[in-house]
């Protein structure tokens, strides 16, 4: 690097485990909208968009974009190794909306209940959640070829982010994240949570309203050296 040129120096600083929020201004209304990237040290990347419509989408592993409420719903079936400290445990309408009703609180754009808007029409038959539901929907649009049960789309899921043999966020990920998003989670904590997706949903809404700001994605702080 000290002989290379620029351009060789600056291919070598790559991103850093962490979540990263982008903005930018939509010209014909004047409004932002703000982007979101998770980035694990090994495992599959979450982004997550504002659309022009006020509500947000997530890409799993750069795959096909699901409203963020059928991902949030899905999450309530599977564990994070959290306990009892989840914030979503049933998924419904009424969770979602009291989870973000204090940062989600502009009646010209309300966020979550515009990406429920998005949703399906839940056909939920006797003995069976809306959370349900939401995990095998969210299951079929990332794996259409695979058969749809309720056992492998969980076991997906948790597989894909709550394994520390597939997903990893490295110490530096976990402190990353837990100074971002104001939260003190372990840093033995290495695998993603129910608590980072939802402030991380906040911290988008509080961007989209102008409360918060976005990152300087090529800011130093936020690159490390490729290894």
């Amino acid at each position: 690097i000290i002989n290379g040129t620029e351009r060789v120096v600056v291919n070598q600083l790559i991103r850093s485990p962490g979540v990263y929020f982008e903005r930018e201004l939509d010209r014909a209304t004047g409004r932002y909208l703000s982007t979101a990237k998770l980035i694990p040290d090994r495992g599959a990347w979450m982004e997550l968009e504002t659309r022009k419509h006020d509500y947000i989408i997530i890409k799993f592993n750069r795959k096909r974009t699901t409203p963020i409420t059928i991902f949030l719903r899905a999450l309530a079936l599977v564990d994070d190794g959290m306990g009892e400290d989840s914030p979503i445990k049933t998924g419904s309408d009424e969770e979602l909306i009291e989870l973000f009703r204090d940062v989600d609180n502009n009646p010209d754009r309300l966020f979550i209940p515009s990406s429920i808007n998005q949703e399906p029409s839940w056909e939920i038959e006797e003995g069976h959640t809306v959370a349900e539901a939401a995990l095998i929907e969210f299951f079929k649009r990332l794996r259409p070829g695979d058969p749809p049960t309720l056992e492998n789309a969980k076991e997906f899921l948790e597989e894909q982010l709550f394994d520390q043999r597939r997903y990893d966020l490295e110490r530096v990920g976990r402190y990353k994240l837990n100074q971002k998003l104001d939260q003190e989670i372990q840093i033995s904590h290495r695998t993603i949570t129910k608590s980072d997706i939802v402030r991380i949903v906040r911290r988008m809404i509080q961007i989209n309203n102008g409360v918060e700001r976005g990152d300087d994605i090529d800011h130093l702080g936020n690159r490390r050296i490729k290894t």
